[in-house]
């Protein structure tokens, strides 16, 4: 199983997201995009256990990074393994629910003939509970909701399908596994921090022409703020709540 990671200034979490990889049996191969926090003191520090790391300059345009990185593993990775499994940095891969681990899941997608995955997209956010002790951002950050009506979340697939990817939305040939996997997003993982995200690391960033997502964002910051209430609490054992306790559209769009 080969992992792919795309990165820009997720330093906090970016630990985590390689170890998550490496625990469930992936070579991880990281590309970071121009980092400007410690990004790559985290890479440099586990360089030994990745398969391999790449630098691409800022001056590259989003909308060419996914294409970018897809030609580099079609080309050099893909003929190799058997899956890729494609997150980005601050979000990590699960089963259709909790009974197994997420590498489980997949020898069975894999073994049916299935040729891709789909995630819902479920967005853990900051709020008013976390325990700001913990440096961990999975430990500290326990509130979520789900998101049904975002983009397609296209994480995972049969590493003999690749295709050019578009922002991981496009679906690659083949069969699409019936059931949805579930996704852990970690957009939001303190104040300080989502706000940093939204008006400097994020702001600007061309999406072919344009920035509606990250626009949205940014015009609904004084929204942010969640409460408990208005989301689930995950214990980290008990499977996900896929009710909708709080609408994302309140921010996104």
């Amino acid at each position: 199983m080969l992992a792919v990671l795309l990165c820009f200034n997720d330093g906090d979490i970016l630990s985590e997201s390689i170890e998550a990889l490496l625990e469930s049996g992936h070579h991880v191969l990281v590309w970071d995009h121009g980092s400007t926090d410690n990004t790559s003191s985290v890479i440099q520090r586990y360089s030994k256990e990745l398969l391999s790391s790449y630098f691409l300059p800022r001056s590259l345009e989003f909308s060419n990074l996914y294409p970018t990185v897809s030609r580099t593993i079609i080309e050099n990775y893909c003929s190799k393994y058997d899956w890729v499994s494609w997150p980005d940095a601050d979000e990590f891969l699960e089963g259709p629910d909790r009974s197994k681990p997420y590498v489980d899941f997949v020898y069975d997608v894999f073994q049916q003939g299935y040729t891709s995955l789909r995630f819902d997209n479920f967005i853990y956010w900051y709020t008013e509970q976390d325990d700001t002790s913990l440096t961990s951002s999975v430990g500290r950050v326990r509130y979520y909701c789900v998101f049904p009506d975002c983009a397609p979340r296209i994480r995972a697939w049969r590493a003999s399908v690749t295709n050019e990817r578009h922002y991981n939305h496009n679906t690659p040939p083949g069969r699409e596994y019936p059931i949805r996997f579930r996704l852990r997003h970690y957009p939001a993982r303190s104040k300080s921090q989502f706000e940093k995200r939204i008006l400097v690391n994020r702001a600007g960033l061309p999406r072919n022409g344009d920035n509606h997502h990250y626009l949205a964002l940014a015009r609904n910051l004084n929204k942010s703020n969640l409460r408990t209430s208005q989301l689930h609490f995950d214990n980290g054992v008990d499977d996900l709540h896929e009710s909708i306790t709080f609408d994302w559209r309140v921010l996104y769009r």
